[in-house]
């Protein structure tokens, strides 16, 4: 059976059983509402015929008319509610005693009027006593039924009080059977379709226990004809289709990693090519240049000294042009030697150097002490030369030159900032920034091979960090970069 047929049936008999549970107790809970109601009414009967026979009393006290209306009002708003309640033949027998109550009272009122009317005419004393007297009968009669229909009402009352009291307990009951019911079946079910669908499960994970420890189990079966089976064994072909792919991945592997030996080895040719065989023929003219400027600097005019200045500028260029291709290439495959490297000390050395350069010049240099990082130490001494030779390169043209070396925090981790106030660069250019040989300012105006923040970026890179940039014409450049630690990149 697939698995979604056995989630079908275990929903479908909790629902079933969830709809009984509702409609039981909505069933007892009408009930419930209903025993409440009843007594709540019988209360109120009680407390009206109590307050009735107050009414009564101080009726027969003052003989005021207001009090008869009184009467009247109070009883034709207890039978309202006595004519709304339940066709019961004790409610029945209430209401004919009630309307006994009703008939000695209007009986009560009569003869009291006549007793009223026979003082006023001046009749006789028999006569005035026999109607007191009659009066006094109709009213020991009417505070008996009173405290009859008080007392049945009472009862009434206490009976409904009962019943309801019953209907609870009987509904608490009944909702406890059903959830335990309920919780049961959905036990039950949850357990068998859980078992039906563990089994294979855990077939499957056993299986990839073994394909995980780089085993291959071909006689492997998974039985069964529901999804996870049907995965399972298309895991299992696929399993096989992977070992086939590898076998053959690592026949390229080992291929392409011959190669890559090769390139390297080529790589290694050309850049001893570079080393030694560019360098002496650069050497060569240089030298013959410096030889004729200076032995026959008089035969030569101005233009032919001009000539000459420019070929062993150009030769100056080519040869740092070299160097810092052999940096670059050199870092590629240099192998980190990772260790506790204290910025702000390499920082100032590189600062004094810079000012030893060109000492007429005044730079105020801001450095944050106590910098400290775990990497490659000649690496990231090469860093910081690029990036604060940089700064101090590019702000040549500021009387008031600023560099600031600093850290601060992106997403959670440290960065470290070199910022100065020089001639900057435009954003629209950034993409070429950290390309080798791509130049944001002519040779004429600051001099560079511009390869230095391509290796910057190269160095960053290795320690698996990030370098950017920010910056606006004429108000200056902030160079950003952080590193991985050994320990971030070991975990990788």
């Amino acid at each position: 059976m697939k698995i979604r047929s056995k989630l079908f049936i275990s929903a479908g008999i909790s629902i079933i059983v969830a709809i009984m549970l509702i409609s039981l107790v909505s069933v007892t809970s009408d009930r419930l509402a209903e025993s409440n109601k009843e007594h709540e009414i019988f209360i109120n009967v009680s407390n009206g015929m109590t307050e009735l026979n107050s009414v009564t009393y101080d009726y027969l006290l003052h003989r005021e008319k207001r009090m008869e209306e009184q009467w009247y009002s109070k009883y034709n708003s207890l039978k309202e509610v006595l004519d709304e309640t339940v066709r019961e033949q004790k409610v029945i027998s209430i209401r004919t005693d009630y309307v006994t109550v009703s008939n000695l009272f209007s009986q009560i009122t009569s003869n009291n009027k006549e007793i009223e009317k026979l003082i006023q005419e001046g009749a006789s004393q028999e006569r005035i006593d026999a109607s007191t007297q009659l009066e006094e009968r109709l009213v020991t009669q009417l505070l008996v039924i009173s405290n009859s229909v008080i007392t049945d009402v009472s009862r009434l009352a206490e009976q409904k009080h009962a019943e309801a009291d019953e209907a609870q307990r009987f509904t608490a009951n009944l909702i406890l059977v059903l959830i335990t019911t309920l919780a049961i079946g959905i036990i039950a079910s949850s357990f068998l379709v859980g078992r039906s669908i563990s089994k294979p499960l855990t077939r499957l994970a056993e299986y990839s226990k073994i394909v995980g420890e780089g085993k291959y189990i071909k006689d492997f079966e998974f039985k069964g004809k529901d999804e996870i089976a049907s995965v399972a064994r298309d895991v299992k072909t696929m399993v096989g289709q992977l070992r086939k792919h590898r076998e053959h991945l690592e026949e390229l592997v080992e291929e392409r990693t011959i190669k890559l030996t090769a390139a390297n080895k080529e790589l290694e040719a050309f850049s001893y090519s570079v080393s030694h065989d560019l360098r002496a023929p650069l050497r060569s003219i240089d030298g013959f240049s410096q030889a004729l400027e200076e032995d026959y600097a008089s035969k030569l005019d101005k233009e032919g000294k001009n000539f000459i200045n420019r070929i062993r500028a150009a030769t100056k260029r080519m040869s740092g042009l070299i160097d810092d291709m052999l940096i670059l290439s050199r870092i590629t495959r240099k192998k980190l030697h990772y260790k506790k490297v204290d910025l702000s000390k390499i920082a100032n050395e590189i600062a004094e150097d810079l000012k030893k350069v060109q000492p007429e010049r005044r730079v105020k240099f801001k450095i944050v002490s106590r910098l400290n990082i775990v990497a490659d130490e000649g690496l990231i001494r090469i860093v910081l030369e690029n990036l604060l030779g940089n700064a101090y390169k590019f702000t040549e043209n500021n009387k008031n030159a600023n560099i600031e070396f600093s850290i601060s925090s992106t997403n959670g981790r440290k960065t470290y900032t070199i910022s100065d106030n020089g001639v900057g660069f435009d954003m629209t250019y950034y993409d070429k920034l950290f390309s080798p040989f791509q130049r944001l300012h002519s040779e004429i105006e600051f001099k560079g091979t511009g390869i230095g923040l391509a290796i910057v970026q190269r160095i960053v890179h290795l320690h698996h960090g990030k370098v950017w940039a920010e910056s606006k014409v004429g108000e200056g450049a902030t160079f950003y970069f952080n590193l991985k630690s050994k320990k971030e990149t070991s975990s990788e």
